[in-house]
Order: C-alpha cells, then sequence, then structure tokens
C-alpha cells in the first residue's frame, strides 16, 4: 500500500507503475478510475480487451469463441480507414449479442487484408492479436489502451481480472484498510503545513491523519523521505 496526503503527491508514483506495468488499484474509492485504471464493467478498456482475447486459444481458462457482443466492444473502438468497411459500425449496433460470431459476419464488416491479419495471430501467441488490436484503434483511445494492454502482454490476460495486489491512495482513502507493507510519503500539502506549524487542535489533526496511515501495516512500515521541506517529522 502506498499512501499519502493528497492525490496529486501520487501521480509520480502512479506514472511509474504504469510505465512498468504493475497492476494497482484502489479497492475503498472503486469509483477514482485514476487509482483504478483495470475495473472492469461494461464498455472499460480492460473489458475490451479481455473481449478481444477471450476467442484466442493463449487466454487460458475461460476460452471461448466471440459473441457479437464481444465483437462490438473490440470492434467499437478500430480505425474505419484501411480496416473496418463503410457503414461497419452502424451494423455493429445490430447485432443481435449473444449469437456466434461467424466468419460471414466479420467478411461483412473489415476489410480483407485486416481479416486476414487478424486470423493469422491465433496461430501464434496471444501478444499478436494485442498488437494487432494496439496498431489499429483510434487515436481517441489509443492512450487510454495502453496501460491495460501492457499488463495482459507483460502478466497474461487473467492479470485483468485478478485482484492487484498494489494499492494506491491517500490516507483518508483508506481508513479501515490494511496491508501486510505499507510505505508512507510524509508529505503535506501548503494549507496542511500551515495547520502542522501551529498548536494545537490544527497540529493534532494533521497528527492524526498521519497516525492512522502508519496504522495501515499489519507488519512493515517504511517513512519514505520527504521531497519538500513541508512534512510530518514522523
Amino acid at each position: 500500500m502506498f499512501l499519502a496526503a493528497c492525490g496529486y503527491m501520487l501521480q509520480p508514483l502512479v506514472a511509474v507503475l504504469r510505465k512498468n506495468a504493475i497492476p494497482f488499484h484502489n479497492p475503498y474509492r472503486k469509483s477514482n478510475g485514476f487509482w483504478n485504471p483495470l475495473r472492469i464493467g461494461r464498455g472499460s478498456t480492460p473489458s475490451r480487451v479481455l473481449a478481444l482475447l477471450v476467442a484466442h486459444p493463449g487466454f487460458g481458462d475461460g476460452r471461448r469463441d466471440w459473441t457479437n457482443g464481444d465483437l462490438s466492444l473490440w470492434a467499437e473502438w478500430l480505425s474505419s480507414e484501411g480496416v473496418m468497411k463503410r457503414g461497419s459500425k452502424r451494423k455493429l449496433q445490430g447485432l443481435a449479442p449473444n449469437d456466434a460470431v461467424t466468419f460471414e459476419t466479420l467478411d461483412d464488416l473489415f476489410e480483407t487484408a485486416a481479416i486476414e491479419a487478424l486470423l493469422a495471430t491465433f496461430g501464434g501467441d496471444y501478444r499478436l492479436l494485442l498488437e494487432w488490436w494496439r496498431k489499429r484503434v483510434t487515436t481517441s483511445v489509443f492512450k487510454r489502451v495502453q496501460f491495460p494492454l501492457d499488463i495482459a502482454d507483460a502478466h497474461g490476460p487473467s492479470a485483468l481480472i485478478e485482484v492487484p495486489r498494489v494499492v494506491v491512495g491517500t490516507i483518508h482513502s483508506v481508513k479501515g484498510g490494511e496491508a501486510d507493507v505499507v510505505y508512507l510519503f510524509p508529505d503535506l500539502s501548503g494549507e496542511a503545513d500551515r495547520q502542522y506549524q501551529k498548536t494545537g487542535p490544527p497540529r493534532d489533526a494533521v497528527i492524526r491523519q498521519f497516525y492512522v496511515g502508519m496504522t495501515r501495516a499489519r507488519e512493515t512500515l517504511y517513512i519514505c523521505p520527504m521531497e519538500t521541506g513541508m512534512a510530518v517529522r514522523l
């Protein structure tokens, strides 16, 4: 568990986790997309990646053929030029979601070269299918899909379903939660530092906040180095 007093202080850490394809979440603030980029939900990026991979032989347990619902999820974000035929996005909306995808369906929606490249990925590693999709999504979602794709690439499709072992959040957000190991950043915002420099209740409130953060650790607590002169002395 990585904890800080303010959410913006966690942005550099989240950037490192993303760069290194390390799954993370905050189960106490599930509505916060910044802390939960791998949450599964209708139309979420991880759900679309799973819908793409589920038919590949390398998917593992739970592998099955595509349904039209799967196809609609992962094909909706594809670029039309050179990939999908004119009117295909509209046709996707008219497909019966529970019906199995047929070759005729694919042939009706995709350009010939795109189909050939797609089907060729099924003869190799599932990562070939990931790259096929990564190269063909629209520019508007390209950045959004990178982290889930990197997770599946590095750890396998199941990593998109498994509960991440790393929790990221503010001290306030995880109140009541625990972790075996906690990394606590002692830095304060300008306003919190002004309260900390006072005596009495304002200072006590800041100290109690960090007491909450320290007591989230079941076994090991690491106090990280301060980044600025505005920090609690722990």
